[in-house]
């Protein structure tokens, strides 16, 4: 709740085109959140209909401001990606704080100096990633980066048929590399824990989760 005492307005901006992944990302944000956020849904106005390399992550992160730009009533937002298209341009323009699926689930997954393993999706992201982690001042802690085999459309469209390989990747990063938590990097992970967490050897984690976690602490 507010100060105010009426549920905080979380915005979950998501920088793709696609609007199954935008309802995906509502439905999810609007479970972890509970009673405590109201979760508004905006699309990205242009871009493509996933981020799966730089140069359309790029694109979206001109597509996060302009979508940005026309929420001016509510309390936080949230960059559903997890290549954080736009977060610091964002975060200079509005005066909400505002969060990204990447930095959130990096922050949560290395904690306390925990090792920790990445399971996410288009290996052409594999730079970018790397120098989010070296930014975030984790390189140390991050033991593994495993790309599934998947896109970003696959999973979210039947997220379920992959639950599997989900996870007997991330029991590789544990058995492999001893990774002490797993973060799932993407929009299509929202949630993942739910389904999949009971599988797993060490506590799993996604960034909308750390994200929504994170934007309504400081808001308290």
């Amino acid at each position: 709740m507010s100060a105010a005492g009426r549920p905080l307005r979380i915005v979950v901006i998501n920088p793709n085109t696609s609007e199954h992944i935008t309802a995906l990302l509502v439905h999810e944000a609007s479970r972890i959140a509970g009673p405590d956020a109201q979760i508004r849904g905006v699309t990205a106005p242009f871009g493509s209909p996933a981020l799966e390399g730089p140069e359309e992550l790029a694109i979206a992160a001109h597509a996060v401001l302009e979508a940005l730009a026309a929420v001016v009533d509510c309390d936080a937002a949230i960059i559903g990606a997890f290549g954080d298209p736009g977060l610091d341009a964002a975060r200079d323009m509005v005066p909400m704080p505002v969060y990204g699926l990447g930095l959130s689930g990096l922050r949560a997954a290395g904690a306390n100096k925990r090792r920790f393993a990445i399971v996410t999706v288009g290996s052409a992201m594999r730079d970018s990633i790397e120098r989010a982690v070296r930014d975030a001042g984790l390189q140390h802690s991050l033991v593994a980066l495993h790309f599934i085999k998947s896109s970003v459309l696959e999973l979210a469209g039947d997220r379920h048929n992959h639950l599997d390989a989900l996870v007997e990747a991330a029991n590789a990063c544990v058995l492999q590399y001893g990774a002490e938590a797993v973060l799932f990097g993407g929009a299509p992970f929202a949630s993942i824990a739910r389904e999949i967490g009971d599988r797993v050897a060490v506590p799993v984690l996604d960034g909308l989760t750390c994200a929504i976690t994170d934007a309504i602490a400081a808001l308290r």
